[in-house]
């Protein structure tokens, strides 16, 4: 639920008409995303806000019945389509290429899927957000796959690799975190459901040390002028399924008023490109 902060974030960027070539989400960052590249300003906040406490959106009953916490089938179905309708010409047609990260459970790593590879029912970014233990592992295109995070929190290095010299990040954590190096899951439990994709264990073990790195990557590329990194001002203090809506509320302002602080670097780097 950290996520209403890049919500935020990406709010001021569309109400001033900043768009960037490539766009890379995970988890949380690609159903963002979504809205982001459609150009449907406040969809996200709506979400959110309006659907946070249903409970086909994300229950305890949605896990005890299918497998999964949140209701992938009501927000990519019901939601999409008839509450708060996506704009799928808008952002099939867009010039913006979104690449959405989602872990390949049999090799361990995380890859990607370009705009031009997502279905209507969006599964790779459902996938992106499947979080390990209370969602169902998602098959698409010939892989099984769950949240993009497992194994690459974040997609800064893949964008570099791909050749995008210049980057804005958005973080959900703010400049003092750390990822403790104690592994999330001890390895026994993680074989007990996962026993049949060693690499994906493998890579559950390694997430924080990955993470921490990643983190790094984005400070070394923000001292060096190469990134604009946009994180949250103070420690977000909230659950990972957090249901407060006004919560939420306060944690989207935030990431409105921190994004709103870096445009004129956003605009200095963009200058660059």
């Amino acid at each position: 639920m950290r996520g209403a902060y890049t919500s935020g974030v990406l709010e001021v960027l569309l109400q001033n008409d900043i768009e960037f070539p490539n766009v890379y989400g995970i988890s949380a960052g690609a159903c963002n995303a979504l809205s982001y590249v459609s150009k449907q300003k406040k969809r996200n906040y709506d979400i959110f806000y309006n659907y946070i406490a249903d409970k086909r959106y994300i229950s305890v009953e949605n896990l005890h019945k299918t497998g999964s916490l949140f209701g992938f089938d009501f927000i990519f179905g019901e939601l999409f389509h008839e509450l708060l309708p996506f704009d799928y010409e808008t952002f099939f047609s867009s010039p913006v290429n979104l690449k959405v990260g989602a872990t390949d459970l049999k090799m361990g790593q995380t890859i990607y899927f370009d705009k031009a590879n997502l279905d209507e029912d969006f599964a790779a970014v459902a996938a992106s957000s499947s979080l390990p233990f209370v969602s169902n592992i998602v098959s698409y295109q010939g892989h099984e796959l769950l949240d993009g995070g497992c194994a690459s929190p974040i997609p800064i290095e893949r964008s570099i690799f791909d050749g995008n010299a210049l980057n804005v990040v958005v973080l959900t954590r703010d400049i003092s975190y750390r990822k403790s190096l104690r592994p999330e899951f001890p390895r026994a439990v993680l074989r007990v459901k996962y026993g049949d994709y060693p690499n994906f264990v493998n890579a559950m073990q390694l997430r924080a040390e990955v993470y921490n790195n990643q983190l790094e990557i984005c400070r070394r590329q923000e001292r060096e002028g190469n990134a604009v990194v946009i994180r949250p001002s103070r420690p977000i203090v909230t659950g990972r399924y957090e249901k407060d809506r006004e919560r939420l509320k306060e944690i989207y302002d935030m990431g409105m008023r921190d994004c709103e602080k870096k445009l004129f670097e956003i605009h200095t780097i963009m200058a660059k490109a």
